[in-house]
């Protein structure tokens, strides 16, 4: 067999070993100038290239930009022609221009159809409002109003009733300024007069507090949903206290209601008034709050009458 050749000698390498058995590792860095103009260029090879980036995308912008201001946003084809407003109640376009803030020299797509819904809808006549736009130059405006039924007139709150600038009630007890237009409609409308009240049950564009001007309210529509005559019908309603209301109707005559049950007492009144017209007896007042022996003040004596009643099923 070949002998082994014999393994050279060499000095043992101390390690330097920090305490818990990790090996210290050394970090050398080389700095030279050449380095450096190396390390300079490339920085400034990729500061150029970001600089190049940037200035393409902004005149990609700027270029996009134009070219939509040029083929819409300037252009004569789309120029605002038309204003298609729909509406159920009383605005009308100049009011609504006014307050929509449109510029009528504007292109279609000039005019921010976000914005002028917001303008519309902040008003509190104001229910609903949808904009659009239609090719080649129509904004098609629909809006639905409120529905005013009667004024309120209270001295301590400024509400001065049948009077432009006035306030009206829909339906649903949401209180609203009569303004534009909508005094001619509203006019003739029936006032409720509130004796006392506070500012903060009331404020436009919601439904009211004040819990007797809404018992009045429901009166008012219960006598519009009812089979009554034109001259019948209520020109004034007073809230005397807090259990009964005073109606005014348009041939002067007088009737006292109560809070609640006011189609049982619409059904008396109807009952008395028709009964009079037969006889030809004109009625001053009628207190329709007793279910029975109901005072009424004819032109002549006061007398008692007693309702019919209905038959038994």
């Amino acid at each position: 067999m070949a002998r082994s050749k014999p393994r050279r000698k060499t000095a043992t390498v101390q390690r330097n070993v920090r305490k818990g058995g990790d090996l210290q590792k050394l970090h050398i860095k080389v700095i030279s100038p050449r380095i450096l103009m190396y390390q300079l260029l490339r920085g400034m090879d990729k500061g150029i290239k970001c600089g190049v980036v940037v200035i393409l995308l902004v005149l990609i912008t700027y270029g996009g930009y134009r070219g939509i201001q040029h083929l819409f946003l300037g252009n004569d084809k789309y120029r605002l022609q038309e204003i298609d407003l729909q509406t159920n109640g009383h605005l009308d376009h100049s009011r609504v221009v006014d307050l929509a803030g449109i510029d009528l020299k504007s292109t279609i797509f000039a005019v921010d159809t976000e914005k002028v819904r917001e303008n519309l809808n902040g008003l509190p006549e104001v229910i609903d409002c949808v904009v659009e736009r239609r090719l080649p130059g129509t904004l098609k405006i629909k809006i639905e109003e409120r529905v005013p039924i009667v004024w309120i007139n209270c001295e301590s709150l400024g509400f001065s009733g049948r009077r432009d600038g006035g306030v009206l009630v829909d339906e649903n007890g949401i209180t609203f300024p009569c303004e534009g237009v909508l005094w001619g409609a509203a006019r003739d409308l029936p006032v409720i007069v509130l004796q006392v009240a506070k500012s903060e049950d009331f404020r436009h564009g919601m439904k009211t507090k004040h819990q007797d001007l809404l018992r009045a309210l429901h009166l008012v529509k219960t006598f519009y949903t009812a089979d009554v005559r034109e001259e019948w019908l209520p020109e004034q309603v007073v809230i005397i206290n807090d259990y009964s209301l005073k109606v005014t109707a348009n041939d002067g005559s007088h009737a006292v209601f109560g809070m609640y049950d006011h189609q049982r007492q619409l059904d008396d009144f109807i009952t008395i008034r028709e009964h009079s017209l037969k006889t030809r007896r004109k009625v001053k007042y009628v207190n329709l709050i007793p279910r029975k022996n109901i005072p009424v003040k004819f032109a002549g004596a006061p007398v008692m009458v007693k309702p019919k009643l209905a038959p038994n099923p």
